[in-house]
């Protein structure tokens, strides 16, 4: 899987240039495809969107068989706790 900044520069205060190749490329078009998005830059607005009213890291879901599941993303994703700033 991978997700990688762009080697392109760009301004670091308005832009951010991504690319989504391997399983995360499978991944986000696998949402576009079974949740109806329109395509792939509207399910990760939608995603922000959601992380951005959440008063934490951890968000609950309904999976596909109904059942609600935690979800909380992986140490190795996280700054170490020294680092965050409080907002």
């Amino acid at each position: 899987m991978a997700i990688k900044r762009s080697a392109s520069p760009v301004s670091a205060d308005t832009e951010l240039n991504l690319t989504v190749n391997n399983g995360d490329f499978e991944a986000l078009q696998s949402v576009v495809k079974k949740l109806g998005f329109k395509d792939e830059e509207s399910v990760l607005r939608f995603a922000l969107a959601v992380l951005t009213k959440s008063a934490t890291r951890s968000l609950s879901i309904v999976d596909k068989d109904g059942n609600r599941v935690s979800l909380s993303p992986a140490t190795d994703l996280l700054k170490p706790a020294e680092t965050l700033v409080q907002s």
